[in-house]
């Protein structure tokens, strides 16, 4: 992942965390508008996810929600780092009283106007998930991060003890993202996994461990509820975008069976269910 003028994330611990954070909001503001992200906006995509809300979510992450959650209607959930808002989307229509966060105004911007032609009542605020200054406290039922968010945290702690402050006592905090066991490989698919980093190299491309990212939980007051371990569910693990347009349902067969693909042996993705039992 590169930064605009070539910046890279092994420069983060040298950096001011204020002049990290604005470059990281240049970098997602300019990508908002990119082709990835605007295939994710079609009318296509938006009428699939208004006909199927579960769709916004892993099955399994689906599963685990309505687990703690069977009930969404008039609970007040907060998106930090929302992205394409497809999660947004599908808890406002699932009944959920949803607050979208995103350092970039463009990804919200986008989101908006999607919320409106859907008549979705969705809050936007322009927030550092590593701040959250503008949430209030003790207000929500359940926090959801997606993938990809803690890529963008140098503050692992201070994010968590923010999500604890915003949180209802009993309120819910989901976290989905990339398995960290899969970080030291190259992540090719087809191939057998080759290590091109340790596990311990949290720096430079901020790779949280999976104690890094339970610990800072405890620590901010959070109880670990459940742990999920998952496969990946699509080729979009494997492939970027502009990869996958060039491939064939041929080229994509088995690709998340192991005993095709190697890779595919390790955990894609991870799920941490926690809970705040204590008012802040």
């Amino acid at each position: 992942m590169m930064f605009p003028d070539n910046l890279q994330l092994r420069k983060v611990r040298w950096m001011n965390s204020d002049e990290l954070t604005e470059r990281i909001k240049a970098y997602r503001n300019e990508k908002a508008d990119s082709d990835w992200y605007g295939s994710l906006r079609t009318d296509e995509k938006i009428n699939s996810l208004v006909q199927n809300p579960a769709s916004a979510f892993h099955p399994a992450i689906y599963e685990l929600i309505r687990k703690y959650l069977p009930d969404l209607k008039g609970k007040r959930i907060l998106l930090p780092s929302s992205g394409d808002n497809h999660a947004a989307f599908a808890f406002a229509l699932l009944g959920g009283h949803v607050t979208s966060s995103d350092i970039s105004e463009r990804q919200l911007e986008n989101a908006s106007e999607i919320a409106k032609k859907l008549d979705l009542d969705i809050e936007f605020v322009c927030e550092d998930t590593m701040k959250l200054s503008d949430i209030p406290d003790d207000t929500y039922d359940l926090v959801y991060t997606s993938n990809g968010t803690l890529t963008w945290i140098n503050g692992i702690d201070s994010m968590f003890q923010n999500v604890t402050r915003v949180l209802k006592k009993d309120g819910y905090l989901v976290v989905y993202d990339m398995h960290p066991f899969n970080r030291p490989f190259s992540n090719v698919a087809w191939k057998e996994p080759e290590i091109i980093k340790s596990y311990h190299d949290v720096f430079p491309d901020l790779h949280w461990r999976m104690e890094d990212i339970i610990n800072s939980q405890i620590k901010a007051g959070l109880n670990i509820c459940e742990l999920a371990e998952l496969p990946a569910i699509d080729a979009s693990f494997w492939f970027t975008y502009d990869e996958l347009k060039e491939k064939s349902p041929e080229e994509l067969e088995g690709i998340n069976d192991w005993k095709n693909n190697p890779m595919a042996a390790l955990p894609a993705w991870m799920a941490l269910i926690s809970k705040k039992v204590l008012s802040s």
